[in-house]
């Protein structure tokens, strides 16, 4: 493959040269076939990981029914968070170079909803999530397809057809409409095109209701748009919209919506104001605001380049910025951090570096740099960049964390635990917590495991409980796990309290 990739490059070097993965915490990922030493991605990455521009990965998340698959989506962003770490372990600076593509994307690769209400609602939501999770392109799979499995979702034929639009074809004697007739996908990839397109900015937003997701995109002439999915089939919602550095005009929005009844996308008003929306039962509704009239835009006319992190400790984080190549004073760069529905400014400075002080060990950010003109107004963001941070280099404790084996939705790990202190323990605990909410331990041995939530609680058994000082022992111990959706490694493990160096 390389000598094939390099003869292709030396040709046409605009060519790209992608590879192939699967996706994090979905079949086949962690599978080790007999004679290999390690799982696909891994031993892929590990040979091609300095000569690609892109990798590929398809997202089917197995759900039996439209309310799995609308709340599937939620494991998307760490199962995407999981592949580039991946790319940053073996492509390490060249990461920034490789893109990702979700090259294929449906609810489901073998039992219902395809074609009805709630797959329409997953396919907008779905795709928003990965662009919003660093894709450059997203495809559905697939455009014509087939009838498969005959059924009935939300008082609707289910052709269980994976296409977007019919292929006029048919399971026995029931056949789907005429070709070309738009399935539910459909309606909700066009609802994307009324949120935002080429030149607008996606905006960071979030909700307070699980069973409402939220996305929003500041379009190019300055209108703000904002999409919420109602996962609810059985209730409306009323919606309460708030704003961070814009100011709506008064009065009734542009209300797109596609509800229950509804042919096709469809003009509104449902009563929304700025302020808020009732939105309908298992629907999509976009609003799209004007900006205040008079209110002013910032000075500063271009925002700064994509940030860099220089140098990361356990605590600490530098990062570094190209200056804002657009006209118009800057006084200072802000960087900020969206948790959940507030932002935390997190650091500032009059040049294009800061350092981020008091970080918690092994905790994961996701930051944006904005300018600020001399009236203190912000610029649109840069791109976004995560990073996470370590543990400390020289701690009195080490641990060791692998996962052995892995089937997709369940994992065998070993962990290895050493005292570096000067003296001995007697006695010891380990905790940690996992980095997705799917992840769990089922089974364990060689020591005795506890969870509640996401934290576990290991203690040692009674042949193991002695750590010699200085690094004169080891203790070990494993587990099975089960995973649903992306099973990254635990970052910080704490020995008897303190906080560990993780190998």
């Amino acid at each position: 493959m390389l000598a094939y990739a390099s003869a292709m490059k030396a040709v046409d070097p605009t060519v790209k040269i992608g590879a192939v993965l699967t996706m994090p915490g979905n079949w086949p990922d962690g599978i080790i076939g007999a004679g290999e030493a390690g799982d696909w991605n891994h031993t892929v990455l590990a040979a091609v990981a300095h000569d690609i521009d892109f990798v590929s990965v398809h997202w089917y998340p197995g759900a039996n029914s439209g309310d799995q698959a609308l709340a599937s989506v939620s494991q998307l962003p760490g199962e995407l968070r999981e592949v580039r770490n991946q790319l940053n372990q073996y492509a390490g600076a060249d990461s920034a170079h490789i893109g990702i593509a979700m090259t294929e994307v449906n609810a489901n690769a073998g039992s219902a909803p395809f074609t009805t209400r709630p797959n329409g609602l997953f396919t907008a939501d779905a795709m928003m999530t990965a662009l919003e999770s660093g894709v450059f392109t997203v495809d559905w799979w697939d455009t014509h397809n087939g009838a498969g499995a005959i059924s009935t979702v939300d008082g609707e034929t289910d052709y269980g057809d994976m296409g977007m639009l019919s292929g006029a074809t048919c399971t026995g004697d029931v056949c789907e409409p005429a070709a070309n007739t738009p399935f539910a996908p459909y309606y909700g990839l066009k609802m994307l095109s009324s949120l935002g397109s080429t030149g607008d900015t996606m905006v960071a937003s979030a909700s307070t209701d699980q069973q409402i997701s939220v996305h929003a995109v500041q379009q190019a002439d300055g209108d703000l748009a904002v999409m919420l999915v109602n996962k609810d089939p059985g209730a409306s919602h009323t919606v309460a919209l708030h704003y961070r550095g814009f100011t709506p005009a008064a009065g009734t929005p542009q209300v797109q919506r596609w509800a229950r009844g509804d042919s096709d996308i469809t003009a509104a008003s449902d009563g929304a104001t700025a302020s808020g929306v009732t939105v309908a039962p298992y629907s999509l509704t976009t609003v799209v605001l004007h900006p205040k009239t008079g209110t002013a835009p910032s000075a500063v006319s271009g925002v700064p380049g994509a940030p860099v992190t220089t140098a990361v400790t356990d605590t600490t984080a530098t990062l570094s910025w190209p200056a804002s190549a657009g006209t118009g004073p800057v006084t200072r760069y802000e960087v900020y951090e969206q948790l959940g529905t507030n932002v935390q400014l997190l650091g500032e400075s009059t040049g294009t570096s800061v350092t981020l002080y008091n970080l918690p060990p092994g905790s994961s950010h996701t930051v944006n740099v904005l300018a600020t003109d001399p009236s203190g107004r912000l610029s649109l963001p840069s791109e976004p960049l995560t990073f996470t941070t370590g543990t400390p280099q020289h701690s009195t404790c080490t641990v060791s964390y692998h996962v052995d084996s892995g089937w997709g939705n369940g994992f065998v790990s070993s962990v290895t635990v050493t005292n570096l202190a000067d003296t001995a323990i007697n006695g010891w605990t380990l905790d940690f917590d996992w980095p997705s909410p799917g992840q769990s331990v089922s089974s364990w041995w060689n020591a005795s495991i506890s969870s509640t939530g996401s934290h576990v609680h290991v203690n040692n058994i009674d042949w193991n409980g002695v750590l010699a000082a200085n690094g004169g022992s080891t203790a070990s111990f494993g587990f099975v796990g089960a995973n649903n959706g992306a099973n990254p490694t635990p970052t910080v493990f704490r020995l008897n309290g303190t906080v560990c160096t993780s190998l």
